[in-house]
């Protein structure tokens, strides 16, 4: 007898568990939930926005500020200096190979002119010479006339690892005996270390150990913006924003230039380059003190920068 009750019991307990719905288990036993998903966190990227210049001057040939804008993909569109007399200069990537600025200057209420820079780059991307066209339109009378009054022109070349070496100047296009310029780069350590120039003058340079920042090229007296190219033509003069085109970037960041002219090994120059940097690790000033002009004495020239931010688009 006991024993049929143990089996009975056993059967009623069997059929009991049996019976018991996945809801009725879900009760004693909640499921786990996932877990909330991360948020992504954005990241961002920089574009160079604004180069500005203090309006005094210690003696350097005069740099207008300079604002860009940028097309969809990142590629530099124009170009608006804060000289009122220049419109924006308008950046145009024809093909790989083949780069246009151009730009117009209301010189006068009677004269124009019309510029136009055409960079010719290798397969590497890397300038391998530029021509510079400038028609001069001027209004006598009610007349109107148009002419060529400047076609220069500039060849590049290169090392084995990229960095530019040599720098000729032509005054006029196609015509070889009209090298009115030339610059002869040393490159030390990842770095353009000197620079000698036809105008008499060389360029030394120290260096810091920190990773070089790109808008440091708008400072006075770094390479691609000397006074020497500044006072030539507006081809060189605009060197600073040619200079992606110019073959592989110094490794560190410039923070002292002496410029020496050779004959009787004068000093010209002796300028101190003092970085600060922002919360990303983008360069946002450049204080600049020294001598320029035969000891001229200056300090606290401040290149400033912005810059605009973007969001990286997800693959």
């Amino acid at each position: 007898m006991k024993f049929s009750s143990f089996v009975i019991s056993s059967i009623i307990l069997i059929i009991t568990c049996l019976s018991c719905s996945d809801e009725s288990i879900r009760l004693y036993h909640p499921p786990q939930e996932d877990p909330e998903p991360e948020p992504e966190i954005p990241e961002y990227y920089w574009l160079l926005k604004t180069v500005t210049y203090p309006e005094d001057n210690p003696g350097f040939s005069f740099r207008y500020s300079q604002e860009f804008t940028y097309t969809d993909n990142d590629l530099m569109k124009t170009i608006q200096s804060s000289n009122i007399k220049d419109s924006a200069i308008v950046v145009d990537y024809i093909s790989d190979k083949k780069v246009s600025y151009s730009r117009l200057i209301k010189q006068s209420e009677s004269t124009i002119y019309y510029d136009s820079l055409l960079v010719f780059r290798n397969d590497k991307k890397q300038a391998e010479y530029a021509l510079h066209v400038r028609y001069t339109e001027r209004t006598s009378n009610e007349k109107v006339s148009k002419q060529v009054t400047i076609n220069d022109s500039t060849t590049f070349i290169y090392d084995d690892a990229g960095y530019i070496k040599q720098l000729d100047h032509y005054d006029k296009t196609g015509v070889t005996s009209s090298l009115n310029y030339t610059e002869n780069y040393t490159i030390k350590d990842g770095n353009i270390t000197e620079i000698t120039t036809t105008k008499g003058y060389r360029f030394v340079y120290t260096y810091d150990d920190k990773e070089y920042a790109a808008p440091s090229d708008y400072c006075y007296e770094m390479p691609r913006n000397t006074f020497n190219m500044a006072s030539t033509c507006w081809l060189m003069a605009s060197l600073p924003f040619l200079s992606e085109h110019m073959g592989t970037k110094n490794k560190n960041n410039i923070i002292q230039a002496e410029i020496i002219q050779m004959e009787g090994e004068r000093k010209y120059a002796d300028i101190k380059y003092n970085y600060t940097f922002d919360e990303n690790n983008l360069v946002s000033q450049i204080v600049m003190s020294g001598t320029t002009k035969y000891n001229k004495t200056f300090e606290n020239y401040i290149t400033s920068f912005s810059y605009i931010q973007k969001e990286k688009k997800k693959n």
